[in-house]
């Protein structure tokens, strides 16, 4: 069998699904070994997301506890990222709307090895070094900004821009379809520029 492989049922099967079938199957063991695998990009979605490290933390210890308690009615109907993914997701969005606070997405600092901030994405280039003098004050200002997207909109810019999900997953990630993605995605860049507009026109970025 592949690494990768198309089951009869329609799924599938790699090496993530198989350790959550046998975690379903009661091989508890494997738990640290799928925790080490997606802590690195949960607890990125949700410190870019949240902005607080230490909410960070707490939210994606909240994840991988959901995912264990889900482990007995586990069934490989997606993958196994997808359904990390999709718990994630949810649980930014109700942490916002639990506790009525719209926190700002980080984005001084890098994820991981990538260098690349939001503020950079948006403008599409590699700042020059007096841009980088100027960095922070313009990572503030989209900051300020990005409080202002709703939070679906923003939620999928995280998982399209710093996870490198595509529409499709982005689509079975927040359970709904490409079309709708595509949609959201094009708010959520319209809500920004929007939001960013009189800093742009008074040369602030």
């Amino acid at each position: 069998m592949s690494t990768d492989e198309i089951q009869p049922g329609g799924f599938v099967e790699d090496g993530d699904t198989r350790l959550m079938m046998r975690l379903a199957a009661g091989e508890e063991g494997v738990f640290d070994e799928i925790v080490e695998r997606f802590q690195r990009q949960v607890y990125g979605v949700i410190y870019r997301y949240i902005g607080n490290s230490s909410m960070a933390e707490d939210c994606a210890q909240e994840v991988f506890l959901r995912l264990y308690r889900m482990r007995k009615t586990y069934r490989p109907s997606a993958r196994v990222s997808t359904l990390i993914y999709r718990i994630t997701a949810n649980l930014c969005l109700n942490a916002i709307r639990d506790t009525k606070r719209r926190r700002m997405l980080s984005l001084d600092a890098a994820y991981g090895d990538e260098e690349a901030t939001l503020a950079q994405a948006v403008t599409a280039a590699e700042p020059s070094a007096e841009e980088k003098a100027t960095g922070r004050e313009r990572a503030e200002i989209v900051r300020k900004a990005l409080t202002r997207i709703p939070d679906r909109q923003r939620i999928a810019l995280v998982l399209h821009r710093f996870e490198g999900l595509s529409y499709a997953d982005i689509a079975e990630t927040m359970e709904t379809n490409v079309d709708a993605i595509k949609a959201l995605l094009s708010r959520a860049r319209a809500s920004l520029a929007m939001a960013l507009k009189s800093d742009i026109e008074a040369g602030n970025l």
